[in-house]
């Protein structure tokens, strides 16, 4: 039903609207300034985790039997990006306490 660069293309745009909106949302969130550096993260996440999808479904993209089976392994994918993006933040943010907590530890002594 669908090529297979098409495909490619489609993961590449999925990935970059999934990686912005979780960007955004993560930023709406935190009620920091707008950092850059951040959105840009979301934003390359987001689009190799699509084209990684996109790969990984191809067969699944290119035998969809109709319309509706298609949008639903798009709409899969647009979440699955959304939730890697999340757990990539929440792990960053993670060692960054952890690695905070430690040279407040080193400090105190």
């Amino acid at each position: 039903m669908v090529e297979t660069f098409f495909a490619v293309v489609i993961g590449f745009v999925i990935g970059a609207a999934a990686g912005a909106l979780s960007a955004f949302v993560g930023w709406n969130k935190s009620g920091e300034p707008f950092d850059t550096r951040k959105f840009v993260s979301g934003l390359v996440t987001g689009i190799i985790t699509g084209l990684v999808f996109v790969v990984g479904l191809a067969s699944s993209i290119t035998d969809a039997v109709d319309q509706t089976a298609l949008v639903l392994i798009y709409i899969t994918i647009f979440v699955g990006i959304v939730g890697v993006d999340n757990l990539r933040t929440g792990v960053s943010q993670s060692i960054t306490k952890s690695r905070d907590n430690n040279e407040q530890k080193a400090e105190a002594k």
